[in-house]
């Protein structure tokens, strides 16, 4: 091989490298009580239609992507995070567990996200193991509403762009934006954004990933869609953002 080749190679291999990094996400999705294969009387929410802004536009068998185990009480990042690879471990069962906050109306959860269950009955052996290390969960209550989703999670995301990355398992994307926004005045730019668009199948959420520098994202779900097409959403959530008068203000 030689040295222009071998410096190729070694170009591309940077740039698909994967990269792990922390963060969080913010949505909107229904949610709803669980009633059967969980620990008796405990709180454990479903969000029975993912990516509502996708399947909105899409048919879809409305499976469940996501469980939340209610807590009594807010428990550190840290120690959610321990428990998970903990419990990972223990069970031999393959899950992702990530702390996360829901609104619902007035009332605000803590709770623990759990995510690629292929097998859900196993959920209440995942609650057993979360409550043998002291971790409380919520009584029953029957909720059947939309909540704002608030989730801190490990992204493993790879560069196809240089203001688009792309998670390494998921149809999911983000694109870099140049301002901090609440979820409100998110949820208005997206609609002017839909609205100026040719087709508006896809859902849109907000992500932040720390690493190096803090980085303010729209993270957008849809199948088989095209680098070209990222490119025009994000152009034209800049142009929104931009033109806008709003502020974020620290609370």
């Amino acid at each position: 091989m030689s040295v222009r080749n071998f410096v190729n190679l070694f170009k591309l291999k940077i740039l698909v490298m994967t990269l792990e990094t922390f963060g969080s996400i913010v949505k909107e999705e229904q949610l709803q009580t669980v009633n059967e294969g969980i620990i008796p009387n405990t709180l454990v929410l479903e969000n029975k239609d993912p990516f509502p802004g996708y399947y909105g536009a899409e048919p879809s068998d409305k499976v469940p992507d996501s469980f939340f185990l209610v807590m009594t009480q807010k428990e550190s990042t840290e120690k959610i995070l321990r428990l998970t690879h903990i419990i990972r471990g223990i069970s031999k069962i393959d899950f992702e567990g990530s702390p996360g906050r829901l609104c619902i109306y007035n009332d605000t959860y803590q709770v623990i996200r759990i995510r690629a269950l292929c097998d859900f009955t196993k959920l209440a052996e995942i609650q057993h193991h979360y409550r043998d290390n002291a971790i409380q969960f919520m009584k029953k209550r029957k909720i059947d509403a939309p909540g704002i989703i608030q989730v801190k999670k490990i992204f493993k995301v790879t560069e196809i762009d240089d203001n688009i990355l792309k998670d390494a398992d998921r149809d999911m994307y983000y694109l870099k934006i140049n301002k901090q926004l609440t979820w409100s005045h998110f949820r208005s730019i997206t609609f002017q954004v839909k609205n100026n668009l040719p087709s508006s199948s896809f859902d849109a959420g907000l992500a932040i990933i720390y690493g190096s520098e803090v980085l303010d994202l729209v993270r957008i779900y849809a199948k088989n869609i095209s680098l070209d097409y990222l490119k025009e959403i994000h152009h034209k959530y800049n142009e929104i953002i931009s033109r806008d008068k709003y502020e974020y203000k620290q609370s």
